[in-house]
């Protein structure tokens, strides 16, 4: 009888889990096949809890198949997750939440002993009472920054949570909300939090730190009791809230230490349960900025105790680097000491180096491209030859000009010039100058009679000038090597001294 009995439940087992089972659940469709439970469509997922006769009961068209359901997925389009919808399905698993979910509703996920892990996403902006109470394999859960409000309950009898982190947006967490997380060590209440439900902590028996943020007011009864393990609390509201003694009930507040603005020490000191702890320690507030945000990033800002010893830095991007802190300290990471509330700005700047373009012969010609880049730029350099003179190469061979070069270190360029020897050499059909060029003189073949020839440099300037004969030899070899202007009868050629 009882092999018949296996039987049955095996083979209604298979039914459940070897064959789709699917239909319609308010505006939205739903399909179990494989274990895997996907509901889809546009809309709000209707709500499956209901009183009757003082009882509590379920009634999502799945809840039959609970024990078959491993996988939900809960596609883009789907607006909430109703109350009780996925009630004690112990074999979940995974569960994948559609970012248009605005809503995860009462016992949502109740008692979901199997799963793991779950990813709300940043759609949702409120988490309902019980959610994921009772989901005691649950180890670690991110609260996004959209949402609001985490409902009583939410969380309780995660007995495996070891992480919670709470989101920025979230301003009250709701009574018994994480109570009885055992495995839990740290807690911090963001900035956002005006309220802590009442037991909202209780029983989360390995809580060692508490960090309460500056908008707190409001915290319930019972908040903290038997979390006995607590060895810190840092509290940032600069004026001590009215607790009631239960709060800590069952806590050694004597072995406690207690953090708080070092301007609000004297009134936590006066003020009752607060000075029940053993040591109120004040924090200062060290501030770490950047002249240009855009250029890098600064670690270090933070609250730390009097005296903490704390490492401060800057991070460049590249083309940027650190130049020294607004103090004049040139040290990047650097260590401080904190004894008050300060503020250190990292100075940051372009790299640049500097190009500079030379001429080997000014004279010759002239250069442009010198100056500070930033690093990589891409720079073009270039070289302008005098008349009578040509651009040869740049001093590492290359020919180039203009010429394209990347900025990545200080770095010189030089032109070289040289005498352009591909001039017109001859002044008509009949006369003209050779040789050319010249060293110690010339002549000037062509000319039958007494002829004035007068000699410029390039700027005008007459250098030599008289009267030459038929066949006489023109001197020029104690003048500057370069570039002549000759003129006979009206006539110009240029002449190279070499």
């Amino acid at each position: 009888m009882k092999k018949i009995i296996l039987v049955i439940i095996a083979l209604f087992m298979l039914s459940a889990t070897g064959f789709a089972q699917s239909g319609t659940t308010g505006p939205l469709t739903w399909d179990l096949s494989n274990g895997t439970l996907t509901v889809s469509g546009e809309g709000a997922m209707p709500n499956y809890v209901y009183v009757n006769s003082g009882y509590i009961h379920y009634d999502a068209p799945w809840y039959s198949y609970n024990f078959s359901i491993t996988t939900v997925l809960v596609e883009t389009g789907v607006t909430s997750i109703g109350d009780g919808a996925f009630y004690y399905c112990d074999g979940l698993t995974s569960v994948t939440i559609g970012n248009s979910v605005t809503s995860i509703g009462d016992w949502g996920f109740y008692g979901c002993s199997g799963l793991t892990s779950v990813t709300i996403p940043n759609s949702v902006t409120s988490i309902g009472e019980y959610a994921f109470s009772r989901c005691s394999k649950l180890t670690s859960i991110t609260i996004p920054n959209s949402v609001t409000s985490i409902g009583d309950e939410a969380f309780r009898y995660c007995l495996g949570l070891t992480s919670v982190t709470i989101g920025n947006s979230v301003t009250s967490i709701g009574n018994l909300a994480f109570s009885s997380c055992h495995y839990l060590t740290s807690v911090t209440i963001p900035e956002s939090v005006t309220s802590i439900g009442d037991g909202a902590f209780y029983y989360c028996s390995k809580l060692t730190s508490v960090t309460i943020g500056n908008s707190v007011t409001s915290i319930g009864d019972e908040a903290f009791r038997d979390c006995s393990k607590l060895t810190s609390i840092t509290n940032f509201n600069p004026a001590p809230q009215s607790i009631n003694s239960n709060v800590f009930y069952n806590v050694n507040l004597s072995k406690v230490t207690l953090y708080v603005p070092a301007s609000s020490v004297k009134a936590y000191e006066a003020t009752t349960i607060w000075n029940y702890f053993g040591n109120i320690v004040p924090l200062f507030h060290v501030s770490i900025t950047a002249n240009n945000p855009s250029m890098g990033t600064v670690a270090g800002t933070g609250n730390y105790a009097e005296n903490s010893t704390v490492t401060i830095s800057a991070t460049v991007k590249p083309g940027y680097r650190f130049v020294k802190w607004g103090d004049n300290n040139t040290q990047n990471p650097r260590t401080i000491t904190v004894t008050k509330d300060i503020t250190y700005k990292a100075i940051l700047e372009v790299i640049t180096y500097h190009v500079t373009v030379n001429a080997s012969n000014t004279s010759m010609g002239t250069v442009t491209g010198t100056g500070y880049y930033a690093e990589n730029n891409i720079v073009t350099i270039s070289a302008i030859a005098n008349q009578g003179y040509k651009f040869v190469k740049w001093d590492d061979d290359n020919t180039q000009n203009p010429r394209t070069i990347t900025v990545t270190h200080d770095i010189n360029y030089t032109a070289e010039f040289d005498v352009n020897t591909n001039i017109h050499q001859t002044l008509d059909n009949d006369v003209s100058i050779y040789p050319n060029p010249v060293t110690e003189s010339f002549r000037i073949n062509g000319i039958t009679a007494p002829t004035e020839v007068t000699l410029t440099d390039l700027s005008g300037r007459i250098v030599l000038q008289q009267t030459v004969e038929a066949g006489e030899s023109v001197a020029v070899g104690n003048l500057p090597n370069g570039i002549y202007i000759v003129r006979i009868e009206g006539k110009t050629v240029k002449v190279v001294k070499r």
